[in-house]
Parts: structure tokens; C-alpha cells; sequence
């Protein structure tokens, strides 16, 4: 499995966000860095919530992965675009 685009609404600390994979097709590796509460680990989360409906760990379940800062009449969403086998799937 391959990701592709990664797009966060109201999920963690990210109100509206689009992780573009595909922009790293030319480095064999990459890093996920940032200060302590940049959202690290929830690009991991999201992804996990994204193919299975479930947080990674227990400790945060999935209801809890709600932006805190979202607005009560907007959607918390998670959409991955990822290639598996030649084929797309979202």
C-alpha cells in the first residue's frame, strides 16, 4: 500500500489540512519531524482511523481524535487516497 493524499478535517490539532504523497516520489525516504504537539503523530493516527474506523492505541479512542477547536456543525473527516497493486482506492 502506497499512500498518495492524506486530507484532515477538524481532526487533531488539524482544522484543514491535505498531506500530498505523491510529492515525495523522488526520495526514497522521508522524515516526519516537527516540535513535540505539531501533529506527528496524529498524520499516524489519521491514516490508522482513515483504513480501520479505530485510534492506533487504546488510550485515544477514536472520538477523541475530534479537533477540539471545530465548530459543532462541522464534520471531523479523513480521507486517504493510496495505491495498492496498480490500483487507486479512497
Amino acid at each position: 500500500m502506497k499512500p498518495l493524499k492524506l486530507t484532515l478535517k477538524n481532526f487533531g490539532p488539524y482544522e484543514s489540512e491535505v498531506i500530498d504523497f505523491q510529492k515525495l516520489d523522488q526520495v526514497p525516504v522521508f522524515l516526519i519531524s516537527g516540535q513535540t504537539g505539531s501533529g506527528k503523530t496524529t498524520i499516524f493516527e489519521a491514516l490508522t482511523f482513515a483504513l480501520y474506523g479505530e485510534s492506533v492505541t487504546s488510550d485515544r479512542p477514536a472520538n477523541s481524535l475530534r479537533s477540539d477547536f471545530a465548530v459543532d456543525t462541522e464534520p471531523t473527516e479523513v480521507t486517504l487516497l493510496f495505491d495498492h497493486q496498480g490500483k487507486q482506492y479512497e
